[in-house]
């Protein structure tokens, strides 16, 4: 990242778009010296918020309001300017132009928060807290990532770090006085330690499934043959028609997805084309194709039977299909029109398809019967019960890190288990606290802090 901290920056910080409002963001210490070269008003110097004008060679761009901020106490730790523009991409585009004539320059992709990691305002786990609160779906990964950026997950592997910075005092003392009559803990004691230190972080290794679901949400695939009523599923769950549904066999030709909130879940659905011996047309044979790749990154599948008639060819193809690509996620079966007479039983299914199935779940798209338990069944296997009392959003970053200070410690646990030397059990603790540290920031390679604050988008 291009970091000159003399520098000035500036970027639009709110969407761009047409708004009543758009919010351009100044930070660096002449951000008050740019400012007053452009804006031009009769508010009184001591006010926070200032109305006025941004003014280009006396010519009135925009009438704003200038909020404030004096350094250290602001988002960067630097001096910062709010300049609250109306919100049309045309006048937002002249007041940058006029900032970066005056000196400011081009904010990089989350500049903002970077500085205000590098001046100690936030650790690295709040800043990415700052990313993942701003791409959030859901009512529930939005508190997740607020937590992570008020710092609670901080504060708990602050104090993994701390418990472990006492034990290895004892530890070290224990090296450095071996004779002399100084109180140290026995072993018992250390171990004892060391066991709560362990399942404090498999605690935080344990929020990282629903974590990983939260931010990237559940992918759930919709398969069958053609005409068992997948459209008619994907369109009964969004509460509109999404997907054309008709009698012919083959209309759906291309994957269609829609993402919806189920509490707190982001859920993708994507219906697919149906799968059959034979096709009609190239057209089918590409949607076909397509479908297999879609089920390959799906989460969950959801299988559609009709159950008004019985298996055929069409099926067994599908069940082939499954088997080839060689499946580990969870398949549940749907038997979709359950209230025309049924011709088709679970255990018809189970015999003739010979296929593992999660569950199966009776609905009707015609009547919605059975909607709310499949929605329920696909929650359930995503596992967020265990999410309730604590909100945190665990990265994949935190996971690897988390995961190679529990192995240190294990370590750790294992050589004072074995009367080992506790010069050797020093050192993995330390290890662990080297991986902890890197959560927060600390002794981070330059490469990955910048890899982190790239995927931030402008002005944040």
């Amino acid at each position: 990242m291009n970091y000159l901290k003399e520098d000035t920056i500036a970027a639009l910080a709110t969407a761009a778009g047409k708004s009543a409002i758009a919010v351009v963001r100044l930070s660096g210490e002449n951000s008050f010296q740019i400012i007053n070269k452009v804006f031009q008003t009769n508010s009184k110097p001591e006010q926070q918020v200032k109305y006025g004008y941004v003014v280009d060679r006396a010519e009135k761009i925009d009438e704003v309001l200038c909020t404030f901020f004096k350094a250290p106490r602001t988002y960067t730790g630097e001096n910062l300017v709010e300049i609250s523009v109306h919100g049309n991409l045309v006048i937002v585009n002249m007041v940058l132009n006029i900032l970066y004539k005056n000196g400011a320059r081009p904010a990089e992709p989350g500049e903002f928060t970077y500085r205000a990691f590098l001046n100690g305002k936030k650790d690295l786990a709040e800043a990415e807290a700052v990313c993942a609160l701003i791409t959030s779906r859901t009512e529930r990964s939005v508190k997740a990532a607020l937590n992570n950026m008020s710092g609670t997950f901080s504060c708990k592997v602050k104090k993994i770090n701390d418990d472990i910075t006492n034990l290895l005092a004892f530890m070290e003392a224990n090296l450095d006085h071996p004779e002399e009559d100084i109180m140290f803990l026995s072993r018992c004691e250390k171990l004892l330690r060391l066991e709560s230190y362990i399942q404090d972080i498999k605690n935080l290794l344990n929020l990282y499934k629903t974590s990983k679901i939260l931010q990237k949400g559940m992918k759930v695939t919709i398969v069958g043959k053609p005409n068992v009523g997948k459209s008619s599923l994907l369109n009964v769950i969004l509460g509109k028609n999404r997907a054309i549904v008709t009698d012919i066999a083959g209309t759906t030709t291309d994957s269609i997805e829609e993402t919806i909130d189920y509490h707190g879940i982001p859920i993708a659905i994507t219906d697919t084309a149906g799968i059959r011996n034979h096709t009609e047309n190239i057209i089918e044979l590409l949607g076909q194709k397509q479908t297999k790749e879609t089920i390959n990154i799906a989460d969950i599948l959801v299988w559609v039977f009709d159950i008004s008639s019985e298996l055929d060819q069409n099926d067994m193809k599908i069940a082939s299909l499954l088997k080839e690509l060689d499946l580990h996620i969870p398949i549940i079966g749907v038997l979709n029109k359950s209230d025309l007479t049924s011709k088709l039983l679970v255990n018809d299914i189970g015999a003739i398809l010979t296929y593992p199935f999660h569950a199966f779940i009776e609905i009707s798209t015609k009547t919605g019967t059975g909607i709310s338990n499949l929605l329920n069944e696909t929650a359930k296997i995503a596992e967020v019960s265990d999410f309730q009392n604590d909100k945190l959003m665990i990265n994949s970053r935190h996971f690897t890190l988390l995961q190679n200070a529990l192995d240190a410690l294990v370590r750790t646990k294992q050589v004072l288990t074995a009367g080992d030397s506790d010069e050797i059990a020093c050192f993995e603790a330390s290890a662990a606290q080297t991986s902890l540290n890197e959560i927060l920031g600390i002794n981070v390679k330059q490469d990955i802090i910048d890899a982190i604050f790239s995927t931030f988008c402008i002005g944040k």
